[in-house]
């Protein structure tokens, strides 16, 4: 009998501390056992445990950095329920959300706070410019289904807006931006308030079948160079407005309610 006590005794102290590893596991030790769940992203500088730990820098898969990250995980993981928290900043860009896993291919965010410095977009051929100011958004909840989100709630601004071209640069105020989605059929609204040099009333409707985008832009001045810029961007009417469609997809939307 004392053998097996030996081995029991053994078996238990193996399973103590791997417990206790497991319990306090460096982040540094845990990340490379998850690389196959990462996506190739590269971590640098990395500390503290698996559960709260930070990474320096963080790099994707094709070399662009993403920033310093933090972050927190419940050890209700170990279950199989994983409740993440996430901060992610950089000069131009910051995200800060909580995430549950509802399945294995359902994700829901809720709380999320993101800033982005509009000219990371660079320049856009569809604008004849490159957009300028800070997108500020916060998303209340989003649930992905995949990659694609099945319900949102986000509200937030295109705050000192505005459109850098080789006539000059532009600016726009601020522009009130609103997203709601149910049932992977998203609508966003873009407006302006007023303050800039274009009265914008924009409306996007997508899904994963097809998207609509509708875009009324009224010039508010006289300006030569502001005025060639925009009818670059199409043909103005009867009162200066220019009206925008775009639309593609597998599918056409209904006109009537914006939904395919």
């Amino acid at each position: 009998m004392k053998p097996l006590r030996v081995v029991l005794a053994g078996l238990v102290a193996f399973a103590v501390a791997l417990a206790v590893l497991v319990w306090f596991m460096p982040a540094r030790l845990a990340l490379p056992l998850l690389s196959s769940r990462l996506r190739g992203l590269q971590w640098e500088q990395v500390s503290g445990t698996i559960w709260q730990g930070q990474a320096g820098q963080v790099t994707t898969a094709g070399g662009m950095p993403l920033g310093h990250v933090a972050w927190t995980l419940s050890r209700r993981a170990l279950i199989g329920d994983i409740q993440l928290g996430l901060d992610l900043r950089q000069p131009q860009f910051q995200l800060h959300g909580s995430m549950h896993r509802l399945s294995p291919t359902q994700d829901e965010w809720h709380n999320v706070t993101l800033r982005m410095d509009m000219a990371l977009l660079g320049a856009q051929p569809w604008l004849y410019g490159a957009p300028q100011g800070w997108l500020d958004l916060h998303i209340a909840q989003v649930q992905l289904q995949g990659d694609w989100p099945m319900q949102v709630d986000a509200a937030g601004q295109w705050a000192q807006a505005g459109v850098h071209t080789e006539s000059g640069t532009f600016a726009l105020g601020t522009m009130p931006l609103c997203i709601s989605g149910q049932a992977g059929v998203l609508k966003a609204a873009l407006d302006d308030d007023g303050s800039g040099a274009l009265q914008t009333a924009g409306r996007l409707s997508f899904s994963p079948l097809g998207w609509d985008l509708r875009m009324s832009l009224k010039p508010r001045r006289n300006d030569p160079a502001f005025l060639r810029w925009l009818h670059l961007l199409g043909t103005p009417g009867p009162d200066g407005s220019v009206q925008l469609r775009y639309r593609g997809g597998l599918t056409s939307f209904n006109s009537a309610t914006g939904n395919p």
